[in-house]
């Protein structure tokens, strides 16, 4: 056999051969990060939630879990002392007190601008304005952000505290509902959309009309965690995937009820509409997740002049700005 029928021969074996398999790159496995959030699975957290449920946490290599904690307070400290809570969601107000008292914790975005915070009555009841509360009955919940919130209102408004009835809660709107308070507080979104989706008249008294003015919900980070690179790269790109949802909250709240009502039916739909409404109104503003030097020395600013904070912060001590 000449070698050019050898040849020939030889191509045509090869051809039957399977092609060399080419390697693969492997893909790093997810990073696992557990969110502590300051209260229940509620629309105030559709950032949060959803952000999972349509891929913005895998697509930036993440795999995401959620714990749940009462309240802004109780979720600065569990992230100040760093284990097993690194990150997650609290409040403009519960930051800077934290940090006042030594809390080791860093604002690393604001959601909500100005506080959602509302004292909402029976709508007969006729009370519209902080001094309406005298010789009423208010209900507080121990330990809720609500109640600083509330001392804010008293001395922004020079109320008399004494004049009005205070009273230890749970929460449940329908303390009101059956005439045992005149009055309760809570997030406007919270339990008085509950109570108008029911169909029931409220009127509402919103804190940040009557001088409360302070950021409120908020993304914080240990600041161990964040001095660590590993962890501040997990740390931005929950902050990137958190802000690309409360964006599609912001602009499409009735697709974000939709796709919040199928992870929660035990939620009545009706809530969820009106309160996804009132969430993305509340992300209106700035940019959504934006948090400003002016934004931060405005809210300490008015917990100092309040006297809510254990000794002076400033700007730098609570947010990471870029």
């Amino acid at each position: 056999m000449n070698s050019s029928r050898r040849m020939v021969l030889a191509g045509a074996l090869a051809s039957l051969l399977p092609a060399p398999a080419i390697a693969q790159p492997v893909p790093d496995p997810p990073q696992k990060v557990e969110i502590l959030l300051d209260w229940k699975a509620l629309p105030t957290f559709a950032g949060f939630y959803l952000a999972r449920e349509m891929g913005a946490f895998e697509r930036r290599g993440l795999e995401v879990t959620f714990a749940e904690t009462q309240g802004a307070i109780s979720s600065a400290e569990m992230i100040g002392s760093g284990t097993p809570y690194w990150i997650g969601s609290s409040s403009g107000i519960a930051t800077a007190i934290g940090r006042s008292k030594g809390q080791p914790i860093k604002s690393l975005a604001v959601y909500y601008a100005k506080t959602p915070t509302v004292i909402y009555t029976r709508g007969e009841d006729r009370i519209a304005h902080p001094r309406d509360l005298y010789g009423k009955t208010l209900g507080l919940v121990p330990g809720s952000i609500t109640n600083e919130e509330f001392r804010a209102l008293v001395a922004a408004n020079r109320l008399d505290r004494g004049r009005i009835k205070e009273t230890t809660v749970s929460w449940s709107a329908y303390d009101l509902v059956e005439k045992k308070v005149d009055a309760l507080i809570d997030y406007d979104e919270m339990a008085p959309s509950m109570l108008i989706a029911e169909g029931r008249r409220i009127t509402m008294i919103r804190l940040s009309d009557f001088g409360v003015k302070a950021y409120s919900l908020n993304l914080i980070v240990n600041d161990a965690a964040w001095a660590d690179p590993v962890r501040r790269e997990i740390a931005r790109n929950v902050e990137e995937a958190v802000q690309e949802s409360y964006n599609m909250v912001r602009e499409r709240p009735a697709d974000a009820a939709s796709h919040f009502s199928r992870l929660f039916p035990r939620l009545a739909p009706r809530y969820v509409d009106r309160s996804m409404a009132t969430v993305s109104q509340q992300l209106s503003g700035p940019p959504t997740g934006q948090q400003t030097r002016a934004g931060w020395e405005a809210t300490i600013s008015t917990l100092e002049t309040l006297g809510l904070l254990a000794k002076p912060v400033t700007v730098d001590d609570v947010a990471i700005l870029d």
